[in-house]
């Protein structure tokens, strides 16, 4: 999933990072850096990527999320870019936020090491601690994307089932 997200960014983006390891992949061209405050999750890396960021708008994405495409990722760039918030998120189709697929603003840096601070380690918690932009549901499928776009992955079983999805497509 790691290589399939990397090659994913490099089809739109010039410059990207693997945050949450000490040292890069060989067979992927990207630079690696370490949880700048190990074992705080998401939030953590969310902290170390805004850290370590070269440019105000930064996209965030995990790895659990074996359907985003590179036209989603466009959409919620361009629907960034057009907005005054410290983050842009999309709501899935269960109308939960998904903040570690989502583009964040440098200028969050402060609020974000603030929550850490506090041990506020929710990534849904931390995004209302910003200006967020949500994106809605009903927004995105207007958009023309699939149900499944923010399915994500957390157990054996989802992702034998993502698997079996991909499989069935290809």
């Amino acid at each position: 999933m790691l290589a399939r997200q990397v090659r994913l960014l490099q089809d739109i983006s010039r410059s990207v990072t693997v945050i949450g390891i000490e040292r890069g992949f060989p067979n992927l061209d990207v630079r690696a850096w370490p949880d700048e405050i190990p074992g705080r999750g998401p939030a953590g890396g969310i902290y170390t990527a805004l850290l370590h960021a070269r440019t105000e708008f930064n996209l965030i994405l995990g790895c659990d999320l074996p359907f985003v495409d590179a036209r989603f990722l466009r959409f919620l760039a361009q629907c960034a870019l057009e907005e005054a918030a410290d983050v842009t998120v999309p709501e899935a189709r269960d109308f939960r936020i998904q903040p570690v697929c989502a583009v964040y603003r440098r200028r969050a840096l402060a609020v974000v090491k603030a929550s850490l601070t506090i041990n506020l380690n929710k990534t849904q918690d931390l995004v209302h601690r910003l200006r967020p932009h949500v994106i809605s549901w009903r927004e995105i499928a207007r958009a023309g994307f699939s149900p499944r776009i923010l399915a994500n992955m957390n157990t054996r079983e989802e992702y034998e089932a993502a698997k079996r999805i991909v499989n069935s497509e290809f």
